[in-house]
């Protein structure tokens, strides 16, 4: 009975409270994401929040981040594959500058929203959203209508940095693309298929020459690890 009686009042937080709350956006990387903290969440925090990140973390992504940050050029082409909350949309848009151009294409239609939400905390207006899954649909939230069109990886746009964190699509997209962008950020996902060691063949394979970054999130190490969750950055021989 205790259970229910706190459900129902999160519930009402949630619904009818928290909205009217002041707060303050959480900060991933350094950036102001689509998420809001509010002075209340620490009382009535529940099961309800958990999709939600609360706490700021400087480390969030920590090393596709330090990647995006070294390979993009003031003017570059950019196309995100995953968008999640926003903050490599965003550090892609602002290291590109007013010059270049960010297309993302995010595959659940919440995750739009707060691809979208973030860009526009953060005032980037080079920043284009999609709502379309690339190559095939891995590990996206939603069903039916939530669920954005299949576009082929043949038909990617040419960019010159290409991002992939897709949840194990990533195998299928380097195989089928037909673009050959300067540098291809690549979180690797073991967990759904898509293991380290065979992702950085396969981009040795099309001529880039690879980098290992590590695990892509020193905040959740154990986690990276046991899931083989790592970035490689492959820079086309020759640039």
């Amino acid at each position: 009975m205790w259970g229910a009686a706190r459900r129902s009042v999160a519930f009402a937080y949630r619904a009818a409270v928290r909205p009217w709350l002041p707060g303050r956006p959480v900060q991933l990387a350094g950036i102001p994401v689509c998420y809001d903290k509010k002075w209340g969440d620490r009382i009535f925090l529940s099961s309800w929040l958990s999709e939600m990140r609360l706490d700021d973390n400087p480390d969030y992504e920590g090393a596709l981040v330090a990647s995006l940050r070294e390979a993009i050029r003031p003017g570059d082409r950019v196309a995100v594959i995953g968008g999640g909350v926003g903050v490599t949309a965003v550090i892609a848009s602002l290291q590109a500058g007013p010059t270049g151009n960010v297309q993302c294409f995010e595959g659940s239609k919440q995750g739009v929203r707060q691809v979208q939400k973030t860009a526009s905390r953060n005032r980037v207006s080079n920043l284009n959203v999609q709502h379309a899954v690339v190559a095939k649909s891995e590990g996206v939230w939603g069903t039916g209508r939530d669920v954005g069109e299949v576009l082929p990886a043949s038909n990617l746009p040419r960019c010159d940095v290409l991002e992939l964190d897709c949840e194990g699509a990533e195998l299928q997209i380097l195989t089928e693309m037909i673009i050959r962008p300067r540098i291809i950020i690549v979180e690797t996902h073991g967990v759904y298929g898509a293991p380290t060691d065979v992702i950085a063949r396969l981009l040795e394979k099309r001529g880039y020459k690879v980098s290992h970054r590590g695990l892509a999130d020193p905040s959740e190490r154990e986690i990276c690890r046991n899931r083989d969750i790592q970035v490689l950055v492959g820079i086309q021989v020759g640039c």
